[in-house]
């Protein structure tokens, strides 16, 4: 217990002192906001409003708690900039040219709540149609040699406002947003899917010296050494010369080919074009502004790809571990509030995810054994379970208590049974 009750002090001056570091823009109202929704994402594991009130454990009426971080989180949107400019302040220093960033447009499926500010028609990319919901953004990076998985930035996006523009816009904000804090020392690979095989962020990528690795769509023509042609033409016709693992532990083996190409629009700018067959129907095509020469820069081109799951893996994270889809608010302000504070608890974990040994043994894992690959839910579920026990969270650090009553010559004579005196 005492350890418990020594943990429990450790993750609430985390969660502070890294609030602590926001701006002068902020008051202190809103740090508090910060701190508490804060942690109760974490201690709930959940996004709603009423779960985040439960986990605070405040003397006071639940109704009364709802009231007031539902009024606040609706009022202050500037939160959200706050709370990305924090988190990319903890997390960019960390990153070095090795790691991968893979940036992953989604959804945040809304279909039952028509009431929402804001609402707009999404494509839910679980089922693959159209309903009410809002653009999402995740951007995580990865590190291939330790396998670390680093948050850096989730945005709930609304195409119904007055300053949308389009995804594509999105897009480039988030890499410039980003980017601006690398301050030209660190030039890492970005990694995006095939949905990002668009003209114009090709234009964007390569006019601002970006580098980037995207799955290509078969939906354009390359122009090539043997002429021009789509992706799956260029893979048919081109000779898979190489060898390569698509895991580093990996026993298997694929066969891949390397082959210069280049747009249309950019005649003198060479890409790079890598064809992987691994057992599908279709083959794996990427292309990168990197110079790809010889089995091993393939091979490590191929797992830089591949470990962008780290992002589809965390976005998932995000919706299941913290329940987004059953988020309880109505109004824009809040919702991208609360995308953005999860987010930021997300990185809290993953920060301390190599000193969070109790929280592992608090989550009573069912293969101890096993080398942990992505520990957010385990030490989630650890963390829950570390303040279950918890009878009071941040309520006696931010109020201070009342002065003791000091007790009257009426209350003396009352507890000796006697009658006070005749005046």
């Amino acid at each position: 217990m005492k350890n418990d009750s020594k943990e429990r002090n450790k993750w609430k001056v985390r969660i502070v002192d890294s609030i602590n570091k926001v701006s002068n823009l902020i008051t202190k109202p809103q740090r508090k906001l910060m701190n508490e929704v804060i942690f109760g994402i974490l201690s709930s594991g959940s996004v709603q409003i009423s779960k985040i009130c439960r986990a605070l454990k405040e003397p006071t009426q639940l109704h009364h708690t709802m009231k007031r971080l539902s009024r606040m989180l609706g009022k202050h949107g500037h939160i959200t900039w706050e709370a990305e400019d924090l988190l990319l302040h903890k997390i960019v220093p960390q990153l070095t040219d090795d790691m991968v960033i893979g940036i992953d447009p989604g959804d945040l499926n809304r279909n039952g709540s028509t009431k929402s500010e804001n609402i707009c028609k999404v494509r839910d990319g679980d089922k693959g149609t159209i309903v009410n919901g809002y653009p999402l953004i995740t951007v995580v990076a990865r590190c291939l040699k330790t396998q670390v998985t680093l948050p850096l930035l989730t945005r709930l996006l609304s195409s119904t406002t007055a300053s949308y523009k389009s995804e594509n816009n999105d897009i480039k904000q988030c890499m410039l947003r980003i980017g601006a804090y690398f301050k030209n020392k660190i030039n890492p690979l970005w990694v995006i899917d095939r949905g990002g095989d668009r003209s114009r962020l090709w234009d964007f990528w390569i006019e601002n010296d970006i580098r980037i690795c995207v799955r290509a769509a078969n939906l354009r023509y390359w122009n090539w050494s043997k002429g021009f042609g789509t992706a799956q033409q260029i893979a048919k016709q081109l000779p898979l010369k190489h060898k390569g693992k698509l895991k580093k532990n990996s026993k298997k083996t694929v066969k891949f080919g390397i082959t210069k190409v280049f747009l249309k629009e950019h005649p003198d700018t060479h890409l790079y074009m890598v064809i992987v067959r691994h057992g599908k129907q279709q083959p794996l095509v990427l292309v990168t502004t990197d110079k790809v020469r010889g089995r091993l820069q393939g091979e490590k081109l191929i797992q830089s790809y591949l470990s962008r799951w780290a992002c589809e893996e965390g976005f998932r994270f995000c919706k299941q571990g913290f329940d987004l889809e059953g988020v309880q608010a109505r109004k824009l302000n809040a919702l991208q509030n609360l995308v953005a504070l999860s987010t930021f608890a997300w990185a809290l974990l993953a920060t301390h995810q190599q000193d969070g040994k109790l929280l592992i043994e608090k989550a009573r894992r069912q293969k101890p054994k096993h080398k942990l690959i992505f520990p957010f839910y385990t030490l989630l579920s650890g963390l829950q379970l570390l303040f279950a026990d918890a009878k009071t969270i941040f309520y006696n650090w931010w109020r201070k208590p009342k002065p003791e009553r000091i007790p009257i010559i009426d209350d003396i004579f009352a507890q000796n049974g006697q009658l006070g005196p005749i005046l």
